[in-house]
């Protein structure tokens, strides 16, 4: 199917169907015969965000009891990612001219980066003012962190099924109204030195219209040798209609927020927090936990209810009121809070809050940028490297130009009891109201130590299709 069937020139991501092991040893990354998990140089993850002067603050940082506001003006485009001319030429090698999210996450010293629907040339400044083929419904590329992202985020290679060929990892049937495609919409590694690569997907029966979309469920599989292959997990579903339909992960201690703060009585690493949206940009912000060595089995999910944990997802309530498009969260050791990004998809607004816990209480949201500033954006992912700095570096998705950028922003530190100027308040009025509740989590910092060894449209996303339960015959 073609990118011109989409509804509204909204990138739609096409459900994965049950991800099937590759058969190919020869799936490798281009430039070579390592997987992702291979080792690499350990990057230092501190002081070095090359974000030059630090704020006022002990040891350079904003004390978490100051309130903060979005400095729209440092809200600046970093580098393309991906396409022809881009910072990685992916056009030329690895045959992906468009794509789109590109959510992060570290696998050992390695930091893998996971798209959605991907397609092939030719290139086009309007990605969809010619016709695209060679469909893919996901992709995944390996970096090695440079020292700094100020020049952009170099590849190291992609997963390939044969030379200059990006791979699609999990395949997808790609007939709307069953399943359109597949889209990881999140990841994580988990496991003995973190070598398991886990993706969180969803199966997409049909793109119905801009930020709305049905599913035929959404599940997990993973990898054990660095992307090459990859194993759906039948333990690890959840329905069409649920609330964790799409999701973004936490992991406090963990290798991709090694430095936040750990909740008491749990160990650095032990404790994944799942934020989950149901299908599309609609929906309300729902909280679940699970033991991170039990990620892919879905009975041992708690959701929060209100006022405590329990068992089931028909007792999560909301903690952020929707709409609420893709989003990512991370801990800031500059700024002494956890933040988190978002689509606010009605008035298309790129909006932030901030939290003392990985649990709230999330403050009111400020706008980070618009799609009068960058059409039709969607997908902030706030990376797991380099937030020891005043830049918050994030990626971001554009539908006109069908790629992935690499963005950044800053905090301004406020007065004590001060508010966020007016240019800063979101249209949205779900917005600006903060968390409608919040767990109570005591938490104990962690010493910073290195890790262990479519706004306007439907943009796609990627997911396994097994685990939906209708997404397979």
């Amino acid at each position: 199917m073609g990118v011109q069937t989409r509804p509204n020139g909204r990138t739609r991501r096409r459900p994965l169907l049950v991800l099937a092991v590759a058969t190919a040893a020869a799936i490798v990354f281009a430039v070579g015969t390592a997987a992702l998990a291979a080792p690499a140089p350990v990057v230092p993850t501190t002081g070095s965000s090359g974000s030059g002067p630090r704020a006022a603050g002990a040891g350079g940082r904003v004390p978490s009891s100051l309130p903060v506001a979005v400095a729209r003006s440092a809200t600046a485009k970093v580098a393309d990612l991906v396409g022809t001319g881009s910072a990685n030429d992916t056009g030329r090698r690895y045959g992906v001219e468009g794509t789109d999210l590109g959510h992060m996450f570290m696998v050992g010293s390695r930091m893998a980066m996971v798209f959605g629907d991907t397609y092939g040339g030719p290139p086009a400044q309007n990605f969809y003012s010619v016709r695209h083929g060679d469909w893919r419904s996901n992709a995944i590329a390996s970096i090695d962190p440079p020292a700094t992202p100020t020049g952009g985020l170099p590849f190291r290679g992609m997963i390939t099924d044969r030379p200059g060929h990006a791979k699609e990892l999990i395949p997808s049937r790609k007939v709307k109204g069953v399943q359109e495609t597949v889209i990881p919409t999140y990841g994580i590694a988990t496991g003995p030195k973190n070598a398991t690569m886990a993706l969180q997907y969803m199966s997409v029966q049909s793109f119905d219209g801009p930020g709305r979309w049905r599913l035929t469920g959404s599940g997990i599989t993973t990898s054990n040798d660095g992307g090459v292959t990859w194993v759906d997990q039948p333990t690890a579903r959840w329905p069409a209609t649920s609330k964790f339909g799409q999701v973004a992960y936490v992991r406090p201690g963990g290798p991709d927020d090694p430095s936040s703060p750990v909740p008491d009585g749990s160990s650095p690493g032990g404790t994944v927090y799942v934020y989950g949206i149901p299908g599309g940009r609609y929906g309300d912000l729902s909280l679940a936990k699970v033991p991170a060595a039990q990620l892919t089995d879905a009975s041992a999910y708690r959701y929060w209810n209100g006022s405590d944990w329990a068992a089931g997802e028909a007792n999560a309530t909301p903690v952020v009121k929707g709409p609420v498009g893709e989003l990512s969260v991370r801990w800031s050791s500059y700024y002494q809070r956890w933040i988190m990004m978002y689509l606010v998809d009605d008035t298309g607004e790129i909006v932030l809050r901030t939290a003392p816990s990985p649990t709230g209480p999330w403050g009111p949201a400020q706008t980070v940028t618009t799609t009068k500033d960058f059409p039709m954006a969607y997908a902030p992912y706030l990376t797991p490297r380099w937030t020891d700095g005043p830049d918050i570096w994030f990626t971001m998705s554009q539908y006109t130009s069908y790629r992935v950028e690499l963005m950044k922003t800053r905090l301004s530190p406020l007065t004590a009891g001060g508010s966020a100027p007016a240019s800063v308040l979101p249209q949205s009025l779900p917005a600006r109201s903060g968390s409608l509740s919040a767990p109570p989590v005591p938490v104990t910092t962690v010493p910073t130590r290195s890790p262990a060894t479519s706004p306007t449209r439907n943009p796609p996303r990627s997911t396994p299709s097994s685990a939906a339960p209708t997404s397979t015959g």
